[in-house]
């Protein structure tokens, strides 16, 4: 409805700018063009007469000619020779400022004069020349405009004019000329004298003559006429509530339509002036042609004005809650191979509840179950936001329902500023779930939001929204009105499910609905400033968040608006605020230098012609480029295990902060990317794994805050010894008795059995620390030695069990 309420204002100003530029433009091609440029249409006719007959043509700026042809003599067939006009007898020519004669000197043939002028007695006028009213014929005969003779003594009646039959003589005193831009023939005296430089050049440009009095004069007329009609349906539109697309519309439509119809009145009009006994085509006519007009001009307006019928699909993503009611709570009491849960009991129903809890003894019970009370809702003072607003009650509400006003705490009647961010709440008095709708709803059911768009049962809830624009949001919310005052109802229940048709609570606040005045303001940016950006990166994706529906635009330089050269991608919408409630601009800002500042400024226009006036700036870090300096292990890791744990490394370096970065690990190339562990705020990067015998390949990606990617690899070999180190040799040496073990190893010995622990036995001596496979005690003849040996892997023999065992008797 509201949609089809502008679409008819719009039709209105269109009808009446159009209407408007065509009246405009007959009566300055009637008061301003024909009068100052009638000497230019005189000479065009003089051509044709010169060059012996034909059609008349365009000279200077002269007048617009059609087919006719008065097929008129020379002059020098012209008998009785022209007289002279002197400034005595030739009176004042229209148009002449303070009444100057004009100069003595023939006239050539076909010099236009002013309307009005007067032309003394005897001037020679030519067969086929036109005579204005007044005008007093001394010889010869004529033909009136009506189709009768006009004999020799006899005047031009008023509204009329005559074409000459034959050579004819002016009588009388004189007569005056046949209106503004008439042609005479054999009119002799001084030239006519014009209108002054001043409405020459508005005759020329507003009156269809700039490049001739034909068509292309008349063409860059309806340009000039179409330009000041369409800018001027653009502004108006704006002040009717258009948006800046719609009033675009409008204006492309006015102004075309105004280009067409001036083009073809101007057009007719030249013509016209040229031949008054000329018929003008219908599309000639001023009628007809601001009946083409505004044809034209409601095409494009039907065509290019934005009709948007919009549906909004909600998605909603909430947690699950169990249905209102307590009817099924004992069915967590008779399952007898499944424990009754306070889970599963408070899955049930909202008003299910574990007694009992935590003994053998829980049961699942209805709670409340003769409540048949709605929660009771009053409005929550700490939530109300911005600071200074408070409720009222309204008094327009009729009960059961009630109603609050939020005003600032004066009690002043100052509405708040559109765009701006509301916040409001609820308290109950037991744990509810509420919803909000545009209208009373008779049931809860039938409400469309959740109050702050959470579905959980509590007992504080607030609603955050951005405060609309009386002018355009009618389109979109159709049951908030344009009168500046909104109204939003809240409803509740509890967990019994009552409140379903109970008394709702209105909050009501009025906006301001005079017009925008105000800047719109950048909230932030998706990247923050300061912040690294790539090295050798092309383009980096931005974000910006603006109050209000805004176009924007961004530059290297701190400019004006419109001076900026990058155009921003906006949402205008009021569904495409963010979760901030703001609107979201999108752009690629270009030409970061590496490894240097990089500053970028930001500016808006809002809906209503409001620009920034101080840039928003954002800094962008030039970064070099992140390495990977060392990674790790290599070679070979030897456990006794089945699997052995091994530790990877990885050391980074430059890119956006000398080198910090988080890095990742995989084993496989294309494979899911682990976070590292100690990586955060570090160059060094490490992480322990358990491997299991075989060769192992591992996969590094880090990256840093500029978004630098540095990528490399490492394999090395995991290898399982499970079998005790062997004793090759054992011998007397000297005073020393010496074993050789197959692998780095340490050993004990006992005197009495290998029935021993290690940590019970003595420890043989390295003859040589850096080669650990030689161990050495000191010998005796009657000792026997069983000995031991556990490689650096923990393999070792059985606790009775020993590598070997050395008797004297037996060295």
């Amino acid at each position: 409805m509201k949609q089809g309420k502008r679409k008819l204002i719009a039709f209105g100003e269109m009808f009446l700018l159009v209407s408007m530029s065509f009246a405009v433009a007959f009566m300055l091609s009637e008061s301003i063009g024909g009068r100052v440029d009638a000497d230019a249409m005189s000479d065009a006719f003089a051509a044709s007469a010169q060059t012996g007959g034909g059609p008349p043509v365009q000279t200077g700026g002269g007048g617009l000619v059609g087919n006719f042809n008065p097929n008129l003599p020379t002059q020098n067939a012209l008998a009785p020779p022209p007289a002279t006009l002197t400034p005595a007898g030739a009176g004042t020519f229209g148009g002449a400022p303070g009444g100057v004669a004009p100069p003595d000197g023939p006239l050539s043939i076909g010099t236009t004069v002013g309307g009005a002028s007067v032309v003394p007695a005897g001037t020679q006028i030519v067969a086929g020349s036109v005579i204005g009213p007044g005008s007093v014929l001394q010889s010869g005969t004529a033909t009136l405009s009506n189709g009768v003779v006009l004999q020799a003594g006899q005047a031009v009646p008023n509204g009329m004019t005559a074409t000459l039959a034959s050579n004819g003589v002016m009588g009388g005193s004189g007569g005056s000329v046949s209106g503004a831009g008439s042609t005479l023939q054999t009119f002799t005296g001084g030239p006519a004298a014009g209108g002054g430089a001043g409405a020459d050049l508005m005759g020329s440009i507003f009156g269809g003559k700039a490049f001739g009095a034909g068509v292309g004069g008349a063409l860059f007329s309806g340009l000039v006429w179409g330009a000041i009609a369409g800018g001027i349906a653009y502004f108006v539109a704006g002040m009717f509530g258009q948006t800046k697309k719609q009033a675009e519309s409008i204006g492309l439509g006015v102004g075309a339509g105004a280009f067409v119809g001036s083009s073809l009145y101007l057009y007719g009009s030249n013509y016209v002036l040229a031949y008054p006994g000329a018929q003008l085509a219908f599309y000639n006519t001023a009628f007809g042609a601001a009946i083409i007009g505004i044809g034209v001009a409601a095409v494009i307006i039907i065509m290019t004005y934005k009709k948007e019928k919009k549906e909004l699909v909600r998605f909603e993503c909430q947690a699950w809650e169990p249905p209102t009611g307590g009817s099924r709570c004992d069915d967590c009491n008779n399952n007898p191979l499944l424990p009754c849960s306070e889970y599963r009991c408070r899955s049930l129903g909202q008003a299910c509840e574990i007694a009992n809890p935590g003994t053998t003894e829980e049961k699942c019970f209805w709670k409340s179950k003769g409540d048949t009370s709605a929660p009771h809702m009053v409005p929550w003072d700490e939530a109300l936001s911005p600071d200074g607003l408070k409720y009222y009650p309204d008094a327009e509400i009729s009960p059961p329902n009630r109603g609050f006003v939020i005003k600032d705490s004066a009690g002043s009647d100052t509405c708040l500023p559109a765009f701006s961010n509301l916040e409001f709440g609820v308290k109950t008095d037991e744990p509810a779930q509420c919803r909000v709708d545009y209208s009373a709803k008779n049931t809860y059911s039938e409400m469309q939001f959740l109050l702050g768009e959470s579905g959980l049962f509590l007992e504080e809830h607030t609603q955050r929204l951005k405060v609309p624009n009386t002018q355009q949001e009618g389109d979109v919310i159709p049951e908030i009105g344009v009168d500046g005052t909104f109204k939003l109802w809240v409803r509740c229940i509890d967990s019994n499910g009552n409140g379903e048709d109970s008394a709702a609570v209105a909050f009501s606040f009025c906006v301001d609905k005079g017009p925008d005045t105000t800047q719109p303001t950048i909230e932030g940016s998706s990247i923050e400033s300061g912040m690294p950006v790539q090295f050798d990166v092309d383009a980096v994706p931005i974000e910006i968040y603006v109050n209000e529906p805004s176009e924007c635009k961004w530059s290297r330089l701190d400019k004006v608006y419109s001076d900026m050269e990058n155009v921003m991608e906006c949402g205008t919408d009021n569904y495409q605020i963010n979760a901030d409630l703001n609107y979201v601009c999108n752009s690629q800002l270009t030409g970061v230098v590496n490894r240097q500042d990089n500053w970028f400024y930001f500016r808006c226009e809002d809906t209503a012609g409001n620009v920034m006036v101080t840039s928003y700036p954002l800094l962008l870090k030039g970064t070099e480029e992140l390495v990977i300096t060392k990674t790790g292990p290599t070679g070979e890791f030897t456990g006794s295990t089945n699997v052995i744990p091994v530790t990877l490394e990885v050391e980074t370096a430059h890119g956006a902060n000398n080198g910090v970065a988080a890095c990742s690990f995989s084993n496989s190339e294309n494979g899911r990317f682990i976070i590292m562990d100690n990586t955060e705020n570090s160059y060094i990067h490490n992480q322990t794994l358990d491997l299991s015998a075989g060769q192992q390949a591992y996969y590094f990606r880090c990256i840093d805050a500029g978004g630098n990617l540095a990528t490399s690899n490492t394999s090395f070999k995991v290898t399982t010894d499970t079998t005790d180190p062997l004793v090759t040799r054992v011998f007397k040496d000297g005073n020393s008795l010496k074993v050789i073990t197959s692998e780095e190893a340490k050993c004990y010995y006992s005197n009495t059995n290998c029935d021993y622990n290690l940590a019970d036995g003595l420890v043989m001596l390295y003859e040589d620390a850096t080669k650990r496979n030689v161990h050495t005690v000191e010998w005796s003849k009657t000792a026997t030695y069983y000995i031991k040996c556990e490689d650096l892997r923990g393999n070792q023999p059985s606790p009775n069990e020993c590598q070997i065992v050395a008797k004297a008797s037996e060295m």
